[in-house]
């Protein structure tokens, strides 16, 4: 069978990462790619690169798919701001695309490519890899089977380090606004809506992910340079279970990125290794750790394009709900509170113990924070935090 033909925008950074999949891959030919700041240091190795693979690199996107024919798919690997306008640019065009998450920043603009996608009998992908290991299908299998019984709660916890470097090293890094859209670069967004995403696909007895009703949450800042969160603690209410959720990038280290789902039959943990499950009634827990594969992602693409299967692992439709958590997260705090640095030392043991209470900060001490409960229902939108 003919490789599809794939085209990327966005090549340095997660663009660099795809960029060498669609090249590697025998059922892809990778046949142009757009790129905004193609002489920037970072940026033009990777031109050059595809240049010497000759692969044609276009200035805008719209120049690209002016000029270039016959592309099945359009990898979108850029900031999160401009997720929306370029995924939403493709499918007019008639193509298929592979989007970097989220799928988009703000959620109004993620239900209309959902919409968008379904009328025109096209194909968009999120990457959120997690989906795609064999031991998340396993688990929602357990799960969709009824095997936990009716689900109770599900708890996430993801503890992670960022440096100020980090944050300084693009013009939307740790900000909320760039380019006069919005981007929320901050640990929701970021780092954590990989884990938001796996709790809503784990927090549903049906193959649908869970779609938050209402949603509380806490946001704080402790890096000095960022106008984003870099803590978030919230509790969601899923309609059958409960989701308590707690996310950080103040640590001194990686230390865990994982889920534990309870249930009215058992309990089950899942990390990005694997995943155990704990059944009322039998003394040895299962274990899941089948090997996965980070190509997964656009291998199923590419098969649903040509017929071969019928389900994305992380369809739009589905990856929006993890945009509706965090919008709605947003909305609930309504602001990000500022901390000093010093505040945040052993970060992980706080938020593990909230997590084991299943607290927010302000419930365990003065963490001077204030927040209600907001409906995320089809009408809610994100229009912005209080003092943006």
């Amino acid at each position: 069978m003919e490789p599809v033909r794939g085209a990327l925008v966005g090549v340095s950074g997660i663009g660099g990462y795809h960029r060498k999949i669609m090249y590697e891959l025998e059922d892809v030919d990778l046949v142009a790619a757009a790129e905004r700041y193609p002489e920037r240091e970072a940026v033009r190795p990777h031109v050059e690169q595809l240049k010497e693979q000759g692969v044609p690199v276009y200035p805008a996107l719209e120049a690209m798919l002016d000029e270039v024919e016959g592309i099945d798919y359009l990898t979108v690997a850029v900031p999160h701001h401009w997720h929306a306008p370029y995924t939403l640019e493709a499918l007019n065009r008639g193509l298929n695309v592979l989007c970097e998450k989220p799928v988009t920043v703000l959620v109004q603009d993620g239900w209309e490519v959902a919409r968008l996608a379904r009328e025109k009998g096209l194909f968009v992908g999120v990457d959120f890899q997690y989906t795609s290991y064999p031991h998340s299908h396993r688990l929602k299998d357990m799960i969709t089977g009824g095997e936990l019984g009716e689900l109770q709660e599900v708890v996430g916890v993801m503890e992670w380090k960022r440096t100020d470097a980090y944050y300084a090293r693009g013009d939307w890094t740790g900000k909320r606004y760039a380019d006069g859209l919005p981007v929320f670069d901050g640990v929701m967004m970021n780092q954590a809506v990989h884990l938001m995403n796996t709790a809503l696909q784990m927090g549903s007895r049906v193959e649908d992910h869970a779609t938050p009703r209402s949603v509380q949450a806490e946001l704080y800042q402790a890096h000095p340079n960022i106008e984003v969160e870099d803590i978030a603690v919230l509790r969601a209410d899923l309609g059958e279970a409960t989701l308590y959720f707690y996310a950080t990038t103040c640590c001194d280290s990686d230390y865990r990125t994982s889920l534990t789902i309870y249930g009215t039959r058992g309990w089950a943990s899942w990390d990005t290794a694997r995943a155990v499950v704990h059944l009322e009634g039998q003394e040895e827990p299962i274990i899941l750790d089948d090997p996965s594969d980070r190509d997964a992602i656009h291998k199923n693409l590419i098969a649903c394009i040509r017929g071969e299967q019928r389900e994305l692992y992380a369809p739009a439709e589905q990856a929006v709900r993890a945009t509706l958590l965090i919008d709605g997260a947003y909305a609930s705090a309504g602001r990000i509170r500022k901390i000093p640095w010093a505040q945040v030392k052993g970060i992980q043991h706080l938020l593990d113990f909230a997590a084991e209470q299943r607290k927010l900060l302000s419930d365990l001490g003065d963490w001077g924070f204030d927040s209600e409960a907001v409906e995320t229902d089809e009408k809610f939108k994100f229009e912005g935090l209080e003092d943006d």
